[in-house]
């Protein structure tokens, strides 16, 4: 485990936003590669790292064990894991279905100066290098917060934040190529055009292929990785 924690970056703090637990907190530091796959998780030193108590850092481990996160062993006790394809494939699945409910109900409630909000944070990821995949993530992020935030679900925002939160984990270090950097600008580009025209199913079926693509490229993504790995 490294000892500087880097400092939360734009999408970071959008997802950990009021969800500050043991739990979330080691998953942000994953995601951020503060903790590396192999590397040991000691619960007193991350009890002393985040000032907390070992149980719930014990209660965080075993959640994050179930995810598939964290593994445990008899002899050499908990460590980051090598993250599956599975477990990719699962988030973005479980994305697909909340993010067009969320754009449905925004879609009929959305006020202009919100519109202008989106309009705005496109702009910046126009300004954007395509070597960017950081800064990619980040505005990606708070284009997709901005649109979600105002539903009055509650418990689906929190499940999202958490969905999107072991995405970064999953592929938080991994470049975008050139071509989905300019495919995902282009999409936002249609999406927020049909919610200005106000054509709603249109803006919720934009949305859904937006979602879908970025699934598929990140599947083909890692299934190169693995394939590299096993040769």
């Amino acid at each position: 485990m490294n000892e500087q924690a880097p400092e939360l970056n734009l999408g970071m703090r959008i997802l950990l936003q009021g969800e500050q637990s043991i739990y979330n907190r080691i998953l942000a530091d994953i995601a951020m590669g503060k903790l590396v796959s192999g590397d040991r998780l000691v619960t007193t030193q991350l009890a002393s790292c985040y000032n907390t108590s070992i149980n719930p850092v014990r209660e965080a481990l075993k959640q994050l064990e179930g995810e598939g996160f964290v593994t445990s062993q008899k002899n050499s006790g908990a460590r980051v894991a090598a993250f599956e394809y599975a477990t990719m494939r699962e988030v973005f699945e479980i994305l697909q279905l909340l993010e067009p409910y969320f754009l449905s109900w925004y879609a009929n409630h959305c006020s202009q100066e919100s519109l202008t909000r989106l309009a705005e944070i496109q702009a910046q990821l126009k300004t954007l290098a395509v070597t960017d995949s950081a800064g990619l993530r980040d505005l990606d992020t708070a284009f997709h917060w901005e649109m979600y935030r105002h539903h009055y679900n509650a418990s689906a925002l929190r499940l999202w934040k958490n969905k999107k939160l072991i995405l970064q984990a999953l592929h938080g270090d991994l470049p975008v190529c050139q071509e989905r950097f300019n495919a995902t600008l282009k999409e936002h580009d249609h999406i927020l055009y049909l919610l200005n025209a106000r054509d709603d199913e249109s803006a919720v079926r934009a949305l859904t292929k937006h979602v879908i693509s970025g699934g598929e490229y990140w599947s083909s993504v890692i299934t190169e990785q693995l394939s590299e790995l096993s040769a």
